[in-house]
C-alpha cells in the first residue's frame, strides 16, 4: 500500500495495529512494539478519579468510545497551500532553519536549510525516519519514566496506534542557526489524534524547537499525545510547546524530558485551546550539572478545563530546576496545577524551585497543589502558589493616568503573562501570543 497517496480509515482495535504497520511498511521491532502495547492497552483500565492525578478531571466526559483513526494524505508543494488559520501562526520560513507540518496524521510538508542538513540535523516525519534513523529511534523509543507504554492506558494507546510523528535529531556538536518548527494539525477530515514526537540532542549540540498544535473538528474528538526529549551531556535545548486545539478536542498529553550531565533544558509550555486538557510534564535531571527551567502559561475561557501535572526529578547531586506556571481564567473556566519536586537520596547540592500563580476573572476556579518530596539534607528547595484577582490599587494607578478601566485590566493581564511569553524565541511569535491573549481577554476566540 502506498502510504503517500491512499486514505486509511480504521476502527480503534487490534486489526488497526497490523494495518498501520503494513501501511507504513514498518520494521519488525516497531511492529512487535505496537503489538505488545495493544495487548497492554486491552489489559489496562482507564484512569480512575480515585487516583490523585485524575481526581479533578471528569474523564467520563472524554469521547473514549467508538474512536476512529483517519490517515488522510494531502502532500503540499508549498506552505501557502495550508489552511490560512494554520499558516498565519507559523514563523516565516526565512526565520527558521527547518519545518515539518503534519495534517490529519500525515506529513504534508517538510523542509530544512542546507546549513542544518550538512550538519546532519533532522526535522522530519517519524515514519520516514524509521527508515533513515531506525537504530537511533529504537535506542530511545519510549524510555521516559512517564512515556513508557505502561504509564497509563493513554500511553499504551499511543504506543500501539501512533500515526503521524515528528522526529528531531541534532548530532554531537551541531547547531542550527535558527529555530526549527513543527506543526500538528487536524481539519474536519481528521479524527483521533495519536501524534508522537521524539527529540534527540546529542553531546554539546544546541536546539530550539517550536511545536504548535491546531484543529478544526466539529464533533467531540480525542487526542492522546507523547513527547520525548533526550538532552545528552552538555546539550542545550529550548522546547516551546504551543497548544491551540479546537473547542471540541479532549486531550491527554504526556511529555518527558531526560537531561544528562551539564545539559540545559528550557521548556516553555503554552496551553490555550481544547475543551479539556490533561498534561503530564516531567523533567528528569539525571547527572551532576543538569539544569531544567520550565515556564508555562494557560488562558482558559468559557467552560474550558486545563489540568497540568508537573514533576521535577533531581536524581543526581548538583542539579538545578526552576518552574513558573501562570494561568489566567475567565468565565466559568477551571485550571488545576499539581506540581511536585522530588529530590532523591544522595542528590546533595540540589536547587529546586516551583511557583504557580493564578489570576481569576469572572466565576472561574483555580486549584493549585504544589509539593515537595526531599530525601537529601543539603538542598535549597521552595514551592508556592497564589490565586488572586486583579489588584484594585494597580487598576486605580492606571486609571488615575487616564487609562480606561477595561484597558487597564487588559494591560495587567498581559503583564502577568509577559514573563512567560518573553521566553519564546522570534519576535513574530511573541507578538502573535500577545495579540492572542488580548483577543481572549476581550472574549473573542483566537482560534479559527
Amino acid at each position: 500500500m502506498n502510504a503517500k497517496a491512499e486514505m486509511l480509515t480504521l476502527e480503534v482495535n487490534a486489526a488497526a495495529v497490523e494495518a498501520l504497520s503494513d501501511y507504513y511498511d514498518e520494521p519488525a521491532w516497531m511492529r512487535a512494539a505496537r503489538r505488545d502495547a495493544w495487548a497492554l492497552y486491552e489489559r489496562m483500565d482507564w484512569p480512575h478519579t480515585k487516583e490523585e492525578a485524575w481526581r479533578r478531571l471528569p474523564l467520563a466526559r472524554y469521547p473514549l468510545a467508538n474512536r476512529q483513526i483517519a490517515v488522510a494524505p494531502n502532500p503540499l508543494q508549498a506552505l501557502r497551500a495550508l489552511p490560512a488559520c494554520w499558516l498565519s501562526p507559523l514563523a516565516p520560513q526565512p526565520q527558521v532553519s527547518g519545518i515539518v507540518v503534519h495534517q490529519n496524521g500525515v506529513v504534508a510538508y517538510q523542509d530544512i536549510e542546507a546549513q542544518a542538513a550538512q550538519q546532519g540535523i533532522v526535522v522530519m516525519d517519524l515514519h520516514a525516519a524509521l527508515r533513515t534513523h531506525g537504530d537511533l529511534i529504537r535506542r530511545y523509543w519510549m524510555q521516559g519514566t512517564i512515556t513508557r507504554p505502561d504509564f497509563n492506558k493513554f500511553t499504551a494507546l499511543n504506543a500501539a496506534l501512533w500515526h503521524g510523528g515528528t522526529f528531531v535529531y541534532v548530532p554531537e556538536g551541531a547547531r542550527a542557526l535558527r529555530p526549527l518548527q513543527a506543526m500538528v494539525g487536524y481539519d474536519d477530515q481528521g479524527s483521533t489524534g495519536l501524534h508522537h514526537t521524539l527529540i534527540v540532542v546529542e553531546k554539546g549540540a544546541r536546539l530550539t524547537l517550536i511545536q504548535d498544535r491546531r484543529s478544526l473538528e466539529f464533533l467531540p474528538e480525542l487526542n492522546s499525545e507523547i513527547v520525548e526529549i533526550y538532552a545528552d551531556e552538555g546539550a542545550w535545548v529550548r522546547y516551546v510547546s504551543l497548544q491551540h486545539w479546537g473547542e471540541q478536542r479532549h486531550s491527554v498529553s504526556v511529555q518527558n524530558a531526560r537531561v544528562a550531565r551539564d545539559a540545559h533544558l528550557l521548556w516553555v509550555n503554552v496551553a490555550l485551546g481544547g475543551q479539556m486538557t490533561k498534561d503530564f510534564l516531567r523533567t528528569d535531571l539525571l547527572a551532576p550539572g543538569a539544569r531544567g527551567v520550565m515556564q508555562g502559561l494557560a488562558f482558559a475561557a468559557r467552560e474550558q478545563l486545563i489540568d497540568q501535572s508537573t514533576y521535577q526529578l533531581h536524581q543526581a547531586p548538583d542539579t538545578y530546576s526552576d518552574l513558573l506556571f501562570r494561568n489566567v481564567l475567565r468565565d466559568q473556566a477551571k485550571t488545576v496545577f499539581y506540581g511536585m519536586i522530588r529530590v532523591e537520596p544522595g542528590a546533595q547540592g540540589t536547587q529546586g524551585y516551583q511557583a504557580n500563580n493564578n489570576l481569576l476573572l469572572g466565576k472561574s476556579r483555580a486549584h493549585a497543589i504544589p509539593g515537595l518530596e526531599i530525601a537529601a539534607n543539603d538542598v535549597r528547595c521552595s514551592h508556592g502558589a497564589t490565586v488572586s484577582r486583579l489588584d484594585e490599587e494597580q487598576l486605580f494607578y492606571l486609571q488615575a493616568r487616564g487609562i480606561a478601566r477595561y484597558d487597564a485590566e487588559q494591560l495587567l493581564v498581559q503583564g502577568f503573562l509577559r514573563p512567560i511569553i518573553e521566553r519564546v524565541p522570534l519576535a513574530c511569535m511573541r507578538d502573535g501570543l500577545d495579540e492572542e491573549i488580548a483577543q481572549r481577554f476581550r472574549g473573542s476566540s483566537a482560534q479559527s
